[in-house]
């Protein structure tokens, strides 16, 4: 071993000591079933340790580490069953967003207070009519001079119902100019005009939800990038939802060995998973010299997101009866049953696994559009 590698595995191991000796005991017991606030303060105990933000730059409030690490608190968290920034998709998805688009102004105002769960974030990109072609959206933010006027419809944005602010993507041009023609934005939750529409999930839960604009008011200095951009934007983002979706590998493993499952029937669905872990630390040497992921974030999340269904499935199918049970007591969720349901969205979101496989069709294998 070099002395790098030395370095990080003394790393990996202080983290793996400091979630196991610091884990609350409701965020144990309950995982992200916890109350809204328990995971706050859970998130903000990880960002004081300097286990969140990692390699988040430290005039903003990261702590400017080297990318690699903040991968391996990702690992080891996910090995833990532990939730790691679960509340809102500030740290998942709209802090990379905004370190790698946003204005000065945006990244001292926002950064920071999404790593300490101040402020919670949702994302407003899929629409009733554009879902998977995502460049068809039609809420549209007309220019008023000092500001945009918003007006349309979201369809499954997590956490709205908890979100202070929204990443939105809209049309500031034509829907003929489909990429060309969208710009994203930052909307204030608060904002006069909004309404949100909890969504019931096959969990039981809600934490998707439908959002409508009704002639909101949105500041022009919240542009993140320039006006018309906002595809640029929006592709940076689904690629680190996409490497963020794909720890869930990690989970899979766990899952492989701590459930009763048989190994035999998920022999391909294992050896996946090795493949998968050898790719991705590829990435990680890449993430370390600052390169920027792109399609192999699709590949590690297409693979992932289809290998835990089959391992949920296959759990189910050998838990017999108990396994059907959902609830016995308030905040009681069985590991396979309520796993199984959940799992069902993965494929979905950051792309479906359909989009996926056309995206690496045409950008890695350079075949023909459909």
């Amino acid at each position: 071993m070099s002395k790098n590698e030395d370095e990080l595995e003394e790393y990996r191991v202080k983290v793996r000591e400091w979630i196991r000796n610091n884990v609350p005991e409701e965020i144990s017991a309950k995982g992200d079933m916890a109350p809204p606030e328990v995971l706050r303060e859970w998130q903000r105990k990880i960002y004081e340790a300097g286990y969140l933000g990692v390699s988040w730059p430290k005039e903003y409030g990261g702590w400017g580490e080297n990318p690699i690490k903040e991968i391996i608190v990702r690992e080891e968290f996910a090995k833990a069953g532990v939730p790691y920034a679960t509340v809102g998709l500030g740290v998942s998805v709209v802090g990379p967003a905004i370190i790698l688009n946003g204005t000065e102004e945006q990244k001292k105002k926002y950064i920071r207070r999404i790593l300490t769960a101040e402020d919670i974030w949702c994302q407003g990109f899929s629409e009733p009519q554009a879902g998977s072609d995502l460049a068809g959206i039609k809420t549209k933010a007309e220019d008023k001079g000092d500001h945009f006027l918003v007006n349309g419809q979201k369809i499954w944005s997590s956490y709205a119902h908890l979100a202070n602010y929204c990443l939105l993507l809209t049309r500031t041009g034509d829907v003929s100019e489909r990429h060309k023609g969208l710009t994203m934005l930052i909307v204030d939750m608060k904002s006069e005009g909004i309404r949100i529409s909890p969504i019931k999930q096959i969990t039981g839960r809600s934490e998707f939800n439908t959002l409508y604009f009704n002639n909101v008011k949105v500041p022009k200095e919240n542009v993140v990038g320039k006006v018309g951009e906002g595809w640029k934007v929006a592709m940076s983002t689904l690629n680190y939802e996409r490497l963020n979706i794909g720890t869930i590998l990690f989970t899979v493993e766990r899952l492989i060995r701590e459930l009763s499952i048989n190994n035999e029937q998920l022999f391909n669905t294992a050896e996946d998973i090795i493949a998968l872990k050898s790719f991705y630390k590829r990435i990680l040497e890449r993430l370390k010299k600052g390169y920027i992921a792109g399609p192999e974030a699709a590949v590690i999340k297409l693979v992932a997101s289809e290998a835990i269904q089959r391992v949920y499935e296959n759990a189910m199918s050998n838990a017999g009866i108990e396994g059907l049970v959902m609830e016995r007591e308030p905040g009681f969720r069985p590991e396979i049953a309520y796993g199984l349901l959940a799992s069902r969205a993965i494929t979905i979101a950051g792309g479906t696994s359909e989009i996926l496989r056309n995206l690496l069709g045409e950008v890695v294998l350079g075949l023909p559009k459909g």
